[in-house]
C-alpha cells in the first residue's frame, strides 16, 4: 500500500512538468551516481496495451475496419497491413487493381504523414536557438510560406486516403479478396486538379525544410546513433516500395543486408524477438540472433531506414535529394535525426509517384472471395514511421490470434540506445534541466513516436513526455524542470 501512495505522490509531482512535440505519453528516466553522473538511462511508455486481446473472437473480416482505430494519425496504414494479413487467413488473392487502390490509400497517409512530423515535431527543433517554445506555431511566424506549403502537402496527403480509403481517417474500403469500391471519377479528377495545383507547394516545402535542415547540421551531428541495425521494406530489386516486398535487416555500419525475410507469413517469428520489460508497457524488439536481452540487437525503423534500404524511389528529384545529403553526411545515413530530411525527401517521392497513379482509372476485377474460413497470414507493410506487422489466426471466420507489432515498439529499445550513447557518462550537474530536456526530447522526437500505437490507455490528463532523475537503485530523486 505504500508503495502504491509513493507512485501516486511522484505521479501527481510529474503532472507539473509539461513536454510537448511527442504523440502519447512516454517517460525518460536517469539513473545517477556520485551527485550526478549518468549511469543508464530508460525509455518507458507509461499506459497499458489492450486491443490484441479486444479483438480475440471477432470476424476476422472486420479487423481492417476495427484494427485502424489504434490510431487516428497512421490509420490507414493499419488498415492495408491489416487487409494484408486477412487475405493470408482467408486464402485470398487480391486482384492487381484491388493492389492498386490498397497502394494508394498506404501512399495517402505517408505523403500526410510525412508533411505532418517536419512541421509539428521534426523542424522546429531547428529553429534559432533564442526560440525557446519550440512548436509549428512558433514555425510558422519563422517561415509561414513553409508552413503554409506543408499543410497543403498535409491535405493532400489526406484527401488521396479518402477518395481511395472510403474516409479519410479508419479507411474502410480494403476488404479480405480486395477492395469494395472503386473511387468515385469526379472524386479522382479533383485529385488530379489538386496535385498539378499544388506542384509548387511539394517543391517549396521541401526545399526550404532541408535548406533549415542543413543549416542545422551541426544539431544533427550533436546525436550519434547508438542503436545494432536497420530494417525496412523495398521492392524486390530494392525499389521504393512501401506496401510488398522484401524485409532486409541491415548493418548501419557498412550497409551490408544482414538478414531478409518474406512481408507475408511467419518468417519475421526467424529473425526478430520481443522483450517484456517490467519498466515498460512496450514491447521492445531486437534481432533474434542478438537475443540475449533487449539491449542487444536493438533496431531502427523509419524513412532514415528506407533511404539505406532502397535504391531508388522512382522519382528523380528524389534521388537527387538523397544524392545531395549523401555529399553531406556520408553513406549509411546513420544520425537519427537525419530521419526528419528523409521524411521530406519522401514527400518529394510520393507527390510525384502519386500525381502520377491518380491519373489511370482503376480496372476490373476489384475483387476474389476468400476461399477459407481457417487459416493464418502475416501483413509486414511500411507505416510512416516504419516497418508495421500484422499477423492473424483465425478459426471458422473468427480470430484466435492477434499480433501487432508497431514501428514505435520496434523503435523503443534503439530510442533507448541512442539515449543512452548521448547522456551516459556526462553529469546533469554541468547542463541546465532545460539543455537535458532539449537533448532528450530531440532524440526521441526524432522517431516520430506513436505511443498510441504501441501503447494503450482510456486515462485522461496525461502528460507527453516526463523526465525522471533517479539513484543508483532507480529511486527517483526529482523530476526535470526547466521553465
Amino acid at each position: 500500500m505504500a508503495q502504491v501512495e509513493e507512485k501516486e505522490k511522484i505521479r501527481k509531482k510529474m503532472k507539473k512538468l509539461l513536454m510537448t512535440l511527442i504523440e502519447g505519453h512516454a517517460f525518460v528516466v536517469f539513473k545517477t551516481r556520485n551527485g550526478g553522473e549518468i549511469e543508464d538511462v530508460l525509455y518507458e511508455g507509461v499506459d497499458t496495451r489492450m486491443f490484441e486481446t479486444m479483438w480475440i473472437g471477432m470476424n476476422i473480416d472486420e479487423l481492417p475496419r476495427i484494427t485502424p482505430m489504434i490510431c487516428g494519425v497512421c490509420s490507414a496504414t493499419h488498415h492495408v497491413a491489416s487487409v494484408k494479413a486477412a487475405d493470408g487467413a482467408r486464402g485470398a488473392e487480391a486482384p492487381p487493381e484491388a493492389w492498386r487502390v490498397r497502394y494508394l490509400i498506404n501512399m495517402g497517409i505517408h505523403l500526410n504523414n510525412q508533411a505532418l512530423h517536419p512541421l509539428v515535431f521534426g523542424l522546429p527543433d531547428f529553429l534559432p536557438i533564442d526560440v525557446e517554445k519550440r512548436s509549428m506555431f512558433a514555425l510558422s511566424r519563422h517561415d509561414p510560406e513553409l508552413v503554409r506549403a506543408g499543410v497543403a502537402v498535409m491535405e493532400l496527403g489526406h484527401k488521396v486516403v479518402e477518395v481511395y480509403g472510403g474516409r479519410d481517417i479508419h479507411p474502410i474500403n480494403a476488404i479480405p479478396g480486395g477492395v469494395a469500391r472503386k473511387p468515385p471519377r469526379e472524386e479522382v479528377e479533383k485529385l488530379q486538379e489538386r496535385f498539378e495545383k499544388h506542384r509548387g507547394d511539394a517543391r517549396l516545402f521541401v526545399e526550404k525544410g532541408l535548406e533549415m535542415m542543413l543549416n542545422g547540421k551541426d544539431k544533427i551531428d550533436a546525436y550519434p546513433p547508438g542503436y545494432n541495425y536497420m530494417m525496412a521494406l523495398a521492392g524486390p530489386n530494392g525499389e521504393y516500395d512501401i506496401v510488398n516486398g522484401k524485409v532486409r535487416i541491415i548493418n548501419p555500419q557498412t550497409g551490408s543486408v544482414e538478414a531478409e525475410f518474406n512481408d507475408t507469413g511467419r518468417d519475421y517469428l526467424r529473425f526478430l524477438k520481443e522483450y517484456t520489460v517490467p519498466y515498460s508497457y512496450i514491447r521492445m524488439v531486437t534481432t533474434k540472433w542478438k537475443a540475449q536481452n533487449p539491449r542487444e540487437g536493438t533496431i531502427h525503423v523509419s524513412a532514415l531506414a528506407r533511404a539505406n534500404v532502397v535504391k531508388s524511389y522512382g522519382v528523380e528529384w528524389a534521388d537527387e535529394l538523397r544524392d545531395k545529403l549523401a555529399e553531406e553526411f556520408g553513406k549509411p545515413f546513420r544520425h537519427p535525426l537525419l530521419a526528419t530530411a528523409f521524411r521530406l525527401v519522401e514527400v518529394a517521392a510520393l507527390y510525384e509517384l502519386i500525381a502520377e497513379e491518380v491519373k489511370k482509372p482503376i480496372g476490373d476485377p476489384i475483387y476474389r472471395p476468400p476461399s477459407r474460413d481457417t487459416g493464418e497470414g502475416v501483413g509486414v507493410i511500411e507505416a510512416p514511421r516504419g516497418t508495421l506487422i500484422h499477423h492473424y489466426k483465425a478459426e471458422e471466420g473468427k480470430a484466435t490470434f492477434i499480433n501487432i507489432i508497431t514501428p514505435t515498439a520496434i523503435n523503443a529499445a534503439a530510442i533507448e540506445a541512442d539515449l543512452r550513447r548521448f547522456f551516459v557518462g556526462k553529469n546533469l550537474g554541468e547542463m541546465s534541466d532545460r539543455e537535458v530536456y532539449a537533448h532528450a526530447a530531440a532524440i526521441v522526437r526524432s522517431y516520430d513516436p506513436c505511443m498510441a500505437c504501441a501503447t494503450h490507455a482510456a486515462s485522461r490528463d496525461r502528460i507527453a513526455l516526463r523526465i525522471v532523475v533517479a539513484d543508483e537503485d532507480w529511486k527517483p530523486i526529482r523530476m526535470l524542470k526547466w521553465r
